[in-house]
């Protein structure tokens, strides 16, 4: 099962200049047997999509244990340093979401992209708690398809991506309205930078495993290591 927990209420967050800032780096592991997670058959459209059987959530862990697809961020930042782009963008290549997992400031433009010869169509969900709800339904029909589209949400985090026209495209958005975050590769190793020195809580969220916490603290000038361990 699918877990989104992740709730807050979306502050005004103030861009400043940051003296002194401080660091959070580290590593996101997954420890025990990897879940046993349901695929789905690759249906239509096989010319573009491929063939055979895709799990559309995975659970991407590497040989040493560590873990891809977390989004590593502070929670209730009120001011600090600027975003680094308001450039967002989400591309349909070869029937999946790409990327399957990114950040997105609440209220940004998003660049939504179909680079498929077949028709696509994405459906955001946003969630609060379990429950959620449809945010917009963009259909996109042909290949080079480009439009535009503000990511709103209303109280939660977690977006969930579908394509009604292929059920096992997945992909999510995580939105908040400060940049201090960073969303793991396959390497599972995060940094963030540029931080006001004091305590935070550092989260971690999965769109499988969902949530950890810790708190931290942050010293000017000062560099945190930190890690988060999901487990069977």
């Amino acid at each position: 099962a699918l877990l989104t927990l992740s709730v807050s209420a979306h502050a005004k967050y103030d861009e400043i200049t940051v003296d002194g800032g401080g660091s959070i780096t580290g590593a996101v592991t997954f420890s025990g047997d990897v879940p046993d997670l349901d695929s789905e058959q690759i249906a239509k459209d096989n010319e573009v999509c491929g063939e055979g059987d895709i799990i559309p959530n995975p659970v991407s862990v590497s040989d040493d244990g560590s873990l891809e697809n977390v989004v590593v961020f502070l929670e209730k930042v009120k001011e600090g340093k600027a975003w680094p782009t308001d450039d967002f963008a989400l591309d349909q290549l070869k029937c999946t979401f790409d990327p399957y997992v990114q950040v997105v400031r609440k209220g940004a433009k998003m660049t939504i992209s179909n680079s498929d010869p077949v028709l696509h169509n994405v459906h955001p969900y946003e969630y609060v708690g379990k429950k959620r709800r449809t945010m917009f339904n963009l259909a996109q029909p042909k290949l080079g398809q480009v439009n535009t589209k503000a990511i709103k949400t209303r109280r939660g985090n977690v977006v969930e991506l579908s394509c009604d026209a292929h059920s096992w495209m997945a992909g999510w958005l995580y939105v908040i309205e400060h940049p201090y975050y960073a969303v793991v590769g396959a390497d599972g190793k995060f940094s963030i930078d540029n931080i006001p020195a004091g305590e935070y809580t550092l989260k971690a969220w999965h769109p499988v495993l969902g949530e950890l916490e810790q708190t931290v603290e942050v010293n000017g000038g000062g560099s945190v290591q930190s890690g988060f361990q999901y487990s069977s």
